[in-house]
């Protein structure tokens, strides 16, 4: 049978038992014998190259993207055939050497998590700037707390990048009544202007911001793109929102920034490395931080679109 090491325990499990077998089932009745990561925690390039070593690979489902799948195991996997993301980020996967191996990379771009994210966006915009968290801690602690918030409605969105979580995030800022500005490398004229969106610069989107969100991809050109300066560039009762990827921003300025209240707060599902253990962001323990377990695509419809696709991608490319 072919061999397709999966990456976390977690995969397939988060529904119910039913869910999981099914899965399993249609690995086995397509000739797949599945092996698990025995660990709790992402597998470095080491730990699928010993994996490999003993049961040589013919696809790998990469669940996290703290996976390293590097050049080494693209040299040492000989019998890998078929990358498959469980997700649409592949920055933690060496693409140029696996087209160089001849490894297909997949993802679960075509499926719709893009609304479900957007969700996730909004309710975290609307959690930190009506400070639903501490209230509801407060409330749980016998405390009878009301501190004044930030409104949503009619405020000035800005969205750095206009793939499909960004217009999703706009349909849904468009019901608030917000004014929306947008900062893209591919702008779309006819959709700025039949939704009443203005193209900006990326400091003006920064600086304009009463919530400014981040969807865009993590490469090269993007890793830092929210900086020291920046930060500085925003509004002291601005909030900063990302659901897409922790690189994006410079944590340590973050934190700084926040801290110093240059910005009002944060509200993130995405850490540098995943799971979180000690970050910073979380040990300081502020009300103006929001934070969320990348947790983007976890609803019960998402998932288990997601499973079957991952396991459907591997099917199709190792016929």
């Amino acid at each position: 049978m072919k061999k397709v090491l999966i990456t976390s325990k977690a995969f397939g499990s988060q529904l119910d038992g039913g869910h999981r077998k099914e899965l399993i089932t249609f690995f086995q009745e397509n000739g797949w014998h599945l092996i698990w990561n025995p660990a709790d925690c992402a597998m470095s390039a080491s730990d699928i190259i010993n994996t490999d070593t003993e049961h040589p690979l013919d696809a790998i489902v990469v669940y996290s993207s703290s996976d390293e799948i590097n050049k080494e195991v693209f040299a040492h996997c000989r019998n890998l055939k078929v990358v498959a993301r469980h997700g649409v980020g592949i920055e933690n996967i060496d693409t140029a050497a696996a087209q160089k191996a001849g490894v297909q990379v997949k993802t679960t771009a075509e499926m719709p998590g893009h609304e479900t994210v957007a969700d996730l966006t909004f309710a975290l915009m609307l959690s930190v700037a009506r400070k639903v968290t501490i209230i509801d801690s407060q409330l749980r602690a016998n405390n009878w707390y009301r501190p004044i918030s930030s409104d949503v409605w009619g405020k000035t969105l800005s969205v750095i990048g206009l793939g499909r979580i960004g217009k999703a995030v706009i349909k849904r800022a468009q019901g608030f009544g917000m004014k929306i500005l947008v900062h893209t490398s591919h702008p779309d004229p006819d959709y700025f202007a039949e939704n009443n969106i203005t193209l900006c610069s990326k400091d003006e989107c920064i600086a304009k911001a009463d919530f400014l969100t981040l969807h865009c991809s993590l490469n090269e050109e993007t890793r830092g793109l929210i900086g020291v300066r920046e930060l500085s560039l925003m509004k002291p009762t601005a909030y900063l929102i990302n659901t897409a990827r922790a690189g994006l921003v410079n944590q340590h300025a973050l934190l700084a920034a926040i801290k110093n209240k240059q910005i009002a707060g944060v509200a993130t599902d995405v850490f540098d490395i995943e799971p979180v253990v000690d970050d910073p962001l979380i040990k300081e323990n502020l009300d103006s931080v929001v934070a969320t377990a990348h947790v983007g695509s976890y609803t019960f419809d998402s998932i288990k679109r997601m499973d079957f696709l991952v396991a459907e991608n591997i099917v199709r490319a190792v016929s």
